[in-house]
């Protein structure tokens, strides 16, 4: 019997030409340190995931400069477990993951292969709410405005990156829509809706289900920063190559590979130590970078960088790499005998990740009508989540805002005036709507349009037999600590996820966002149509979480989700991109403060989380980057 499925919460001489952008003698992909050990090259890009290999790209597309890659794992192109989206969740604990523990026993997971988590995820391509990206800009200094880290500025290069195709006259009847100025169709990431989609009674079940029950919107296509909706969702993939995941490194460099000789990449490899060509006195300027084989040792090989060194490792390795190289917080760095360049306090702080629990139903034998992979999503707000007790919620948050701040300043590097200003942001985004306070009824729930949500509901068929369901809390704060293994170790990760529950916004959102999933019917004995007629009751938690007419009491929810919660691993917030008396460590062109030459292209640059899976906004920042990068060196 099937199983019901998921809620997955530049003009110079010809000498001058020649003497700064040699020929690389080795082009492509290469395991082979001696292939770069000794060399300069115009920019060392550090990480070969998402960013890296798209910045990358965009600077390799001017042949009078080269560029180097650096990743610590391997080109797996090949690797089934990579290209195959049928096969989503093989790479989990395998040698293409690193995993990152916390201290909690929740590790934190991310692809350790050319094109990072893009060549291991679930391939979902959502963008966040229009006025949390405009929220980044009232993060910078006001002389910043022009930059354009805002939704507009964003989205075009969102657009940029992609190619999309429409939903064929198949996937049209089986319910996908879109609205053609949301997308690009020029980009080299291919962006569609599965071949074998769905065609069973359960996602439109789902659909109807969630707008009958929380009055949400049904929306075409919520990939024009509305995401408030529920709403089929088109994944990276090329159904040109049957279906095969569109990777950042399949889209970005299998097509030059054998094309751009000012390009080289040098997998399995990590880089160790930036080095900088002052020895004191500020601003620092990068000359380039230690490495060494990812498989440890105590070989040390040497790049050297003519203009810049980009990292873009990820929200964990990032931090940890800055602190290895002397920046970060003399707190924290001194005792560890590391020699202190940049007393930046926040380097490593202010992470903010998403936590996922998964329910379960069985189902009743209905066909699903096709493979999948499952592409349906809601993204409910407050008001939603709550219906009549939502005035409840949103006066303890309007008023526990001072509160919540001093007590986060304890732990979280930031001080409790900058996380107010923060949290006032993003409860604005979260209550307000254009300024306005809300108190609404349950039948006014759909008309909000500008409302952040709380929470991502991922309906998935079979796997394997239970719903997922992604929590997420706007203000969820974690603290990345110390560089304690040196070269090749893990940092410390310690977790505020769940820890004391110390923010009482925190206890209600995540015990009515599961137990939502009850009410869309996964206990038949309170029906919410049409879903229920599909289902044959919830599986998980089930008895661990008793019913009753509130749907589980709160104790209990809150027992069975402390001891089951996992992460969701999008990590962001560890090298912010905000104004320096707010705890940021880059500014708006994403330099880190005090550096003539460092920037960072990944998820640790954005400020806050956005309401979405991270891929198309991470390829928007990158292209953005990649610009501004040309712009510095005409």
């Amino acid at each position: 019997m099937p199983s019901l499925g998921t809620f997955i919460l530049l003009s110079l001489s010809f000498f001058n030409i020649a003497l700064a952008a040699p020929k690389l003698q080795k082009r492509g992909v290469t395991t082979s340190p001696t292939s770069v050990n000794g060399k300069t090259y115009d920019y060392i890009v550090v990480g070969g995931g998402l960013t890296g290999i798209t910045v990358a790209a965009r600077l390799a597309e001017n042949p009078s400069v080269t560029v180097l890659v650096i990743e610590a794992g391997g080109d797996d192109r090949n690797d089934p477990r990579v290209y195959d989206i049928y096969r989503y969740g093989e790479a989990f604990g395998s040698e293409l993951m690193w995993n990152w523990p916390t201290d909690q026993g929740r590790g934190m997971i991310g692809g350790k292969t050319l094109g990072g988590g893009t060549s291991i995820n679930g391939a979902a391509f959502t963008r966040g709410l229009n006025a949390q990206y405009d929220a980044w800009s009232n993060l910078l200094e006001p002389s910043e405005a022009s930059v354009g880290w805002n939704w507009q500025g964003i989205w075009n290069y969102m657009k940029k990156s992609e190619s999309f195709s429409p939903p064929n006259s198949d996937q049209a009847a089986k319910g996908a829509q879109y609205i053609s100025s949301y997308h690009g169709y020029d980009g080299p990431v291919q962006v569609t809706n599965p071949n074998q989609m769905y065609g069973g009674p359960q996602q439109g079940a789902f659909i109807n289900t969630m707008v009958n029950l929380t009055g949400i919107n049904h929306y075409k296509d919520l990939n024009g920063g509305t995401p408030n909706c529920v709403s089929i969702t088109p994944l990276t993939i090329n159904w040109r190559d049957s279906d095969h995941r569109s990777s950042s490194v399949m889209a970005y460099l299998t097509p030059s590979e054998s094309q751009r000789t000012n390009w080289i990449t040098l997998t399995r490899h990590l880089v160790t130590k930036i080095n900088w060509s002052n020895s004191s006195g500020l601003p620092l300027t990068a000359t380039g970078v230690n490495f060494a084989p990812a498989s440890g040792g105590t070989t040390r090989y040497t790049a050297h960088a003519r203009r810049e060194v980009i990292l873009a490792a990820g929200a964990i390795q990032t931090p940890q790499l800055l602190q290895l190289s002397g920046i970060g917080d003399s707190a924290v760095l001194s005792p560890l005998g590391v020699p202190v360049r940049i007393d930046l306090k926040t380097v490593g702080k202010n992470l903010q990740e998403q936590t996922m629990s998964q329910l379960g139903a069985g189902g009743n034998g209905f066909n699903p009508g096709g493979r999948g992979p499952s592409n349906v999503i809601a993204y409910p707000n407050l008001y939603q989540l709550f219906g009549s007790q939502a005035s409840t919620q949103v006066n303890r948050i309007r008023s526990s805002l001072a509160s919540w701040a001093a007590t986060e300043a304890t732990t979280s590097g930031l001080s409790a005036s900058a996380l107010q200003q923060i949290f006032q942001i993003q409860a604005d985004l979260i209550i307000n709507n254009n300024g306005i306070f809300l108190f609404i009824s349950a039948k006014m729930r759909g008309s909000l349009k500008s409302l952040a949500p709380l929470a991502e509901l991922f309906f998935n068929y079979g796997y394997p037999v239970y719903v997922e369901l992604t929590v997420r809390f706007r203000t969820e704060l974690c603290i990345t600590l110390s560089p304690q293994y040196f070269g090749f170790g893990h940092p410390d990760v310690e977790s505020a996820s769940f820890q004391s529950w110390k923010r009482e916004d925190q206890k209600p959102t995540s015990i009515w966002t599961f137990k939502l999933p009850r009410h869309v019917s996964l206990d038949v004995s309170l029906p919410a149509p049409p879903m229920s007629s599909l289902s044959t009751g919830e599986t998980i938690p089930g008895n661990a979480v008793p019913d009753n007419a509130n749907r589980g009491s709160d104790q209990d929810w809150k027992n069975w989700i402390r001891a089951n919660f996992n992460a969701v691993s999008h990590p962001v917030g560890t090298c912010a991109m905000m104004r320096r008396n707010l705890g940021g460590v880059v500014n708006a062109q994403l330099k880190v403060y005090d550096t003539a030459n460092l920037r960072i292209v990944d998820a640790s640059v954005m400020p806050t989380q956005v309401s979405a899976h991270l891929m198309s906004t991470l390829y928007g920042i990158s292209e953005k980057a990649a610009d501004l990068i040309k712009a510095s060196w005409p």
